[in-house]
């Protein structure tokens, strides 16, 4: 067997290309995972989290509630939505409660209390204005105040998130994760909110990184929001990453709420480099201070790339910024593409799970391009005048269910369900199929 030497040239990608890759295919939940848990890896990264404001989408979104001292503010945990039918309240609550037992003051306490809860499961009244308004005992609205607290699901009844979720982990075996949890939630809520992660570890520097990880995958696991199980129908909505502003001087874009992640690095840990009695740990700490600078990199490219492309689209796109989404004009990914001097593919990434906001409404930025497999639900505009079209097209001999109707949706590539579509029919006045025969 005879021995050669060839030169071959391939073409491959570094580890760090991979992961700048996968960093801006991340939605804005993933995003901020990712960084809650490499800023746990990493003492000197400290998590910039976005300015929160709400905005209703055209389309199903994700409600990302936070907390500020006892407020939902920032976006540490998802919002559980119960799909189905809605539970009525009180059937539920008292049907865990053993109402022979009680006397005629503790049922109508209780009661009252169930009829006080708002749609998240939170007491809209504290116990002293209860038993003023019910004109009986203060103790005996405190004692039926504890007996709904501790129904399910818990964490119902509950005055404050912080009360919530101290309910939630009360309910469950006592053990050395719950215990860290409960401690977090009682001490150190606002520095969770805020994925103030090193602070965190800071605080409980006795126990082990793996059991605070516990702990706060616990605490992800609990609801914030209890009484979404009673809950129907309820506003949805999702964070914007770019804004499009109409102004006097044209349209302009910028960062929204949810493109704004970023990282700030703690200087302190450069000082212990330099002060450091051994090699091995300066080689460690600069290792993750070079960690930091790239991540930080891979997030401003991310911002900048977001804004290009939606600039391009606010280009191609004039009349359905000006207009509204019946205008919708052709515009695919290959054609910015290539106005921005990028692979279809990098379009594509930063396109997946990304919102733009606009005068019409919060939009899908992959809904904003035309001739793909994307779903154009943009395109479908307000669901209220697709709905009058679909009913005016309808066989007034064979009118068309709620349901019929949803999936005339669905052939339009809009997602309702039947629930809601009764109750645009019904805000538009338009009688259900049954008295539409025949009109």
């Amino acid at each position: 067997m005879k021995q050669t030497q060839r030169i071959i040239q391939n073409l491959g990608l570094a580890q760090r290309q991979i992961q700048a890759m996968n960093l801006l295919a991340m939605s804005t939940i993933e995003l901020g995972t990712y960084l809650e848990e490499v800023a746990l890896e990493n003492p000197v990264i400290e998590v910039i989290q976005p300015d929160i404001e709400m905005s209703i989408p055209q389309e199903r979104g994700l409600f990302l509630p936070s907390v500020q001292g006892d407020v939902l503010q920032d976006d540490w945990l998802d919002n559980k939505l119960i799909d189905g039918d809605a539970v009525d309240k009180e059937t539920y609550l008292l049907g865990q409660v053993d109402l022979g037992r009680l006397t005629h003051d503790e049922a109508r306490a209780i009661r009252y209390l169930i009829g006080m809860l708002d749609e998240n499961g939170y007491l809209l009244q504290s116990v002293e204005q209860a038993a003023r308004s019910l004109d009986i005992d203060r103790v005996v609205v405190a004692t039926m105040l504890r007996l709904l607290q501790s129904l399910e699901p818990h964490g119902i009844g509950a005055r404050t998130v912080r009360e919530s979720l101290s309910l939630q982990l009360a309910a469950l075996p006592s053990d050395k994760e719950v215990e860290i949890a409960l401690s977090i939630v009682r001490d150190h809520l606002p520095l969770l909110a805020k994925n103030r992660i090193p602070d965190l570890k800071r605080a409980y520097p006795k126990v082990s990184h793996q059991d605070l990880l516990k702990a706060l995958e616990l605490i992800r696991s609990l609801d914030p929001r209890p009484g979404s199980l009673f809950a129907a129908d309820r506003p949805q909505y999702v964070l914007a990453d770019v804004i499009v502003e109409d102004t006097p001087e044209g349209f302009e874009v910028k960062l929204g709420p949810a493109g704004g992640y970023d990282i700030r690095l703690d200087g302190a840990y450069r000082t212990l480099a330099k002060d450091a009695p051994n090699s091995d740990t300066t080689t460690w700490i600069e290792a993750k201070y070079r960690q930091a600078y790239w991540l930080r990199s891979c997030l401003k490219q991310r911002r900048e790339l977001m804004l290009a492309i939606v600039q391009q689209l606010v280009q191609r796109q004039k009349a359905f910024f000006s207009f509204g989404p019946r205008h919708l004009a052709e515009a695919t990914m290959s054609q910015v593409a290539e106005d921005l001097s990028l692979s279809v593919s990098t379009v594509s990434r930063a396109a997946k799970g990304t919102y733009v906001q606009c005068r019409w409404g919060v939009f899908p930025m992959r809904s904003l391009f035309s001739h793909s497999s994307i779903t154009r639900s943009a395109a479908s505009g307000d669901p209220r005048v697709l709905l009058r079209e679909i009913i005016a097209a309808e066989c007034q001999e064979k009118p068309l269910s709620d349901q019929k109707i949803v999936e005339e949706f669905a052939k339009r590539g809009v997602e309702l369900s039947r629930r809601t579509v009764a109750r645009y029919r019904q805000e538009l006045g338009i009688p259900p199929a049954s008295q539409r025969r025949y009109r």
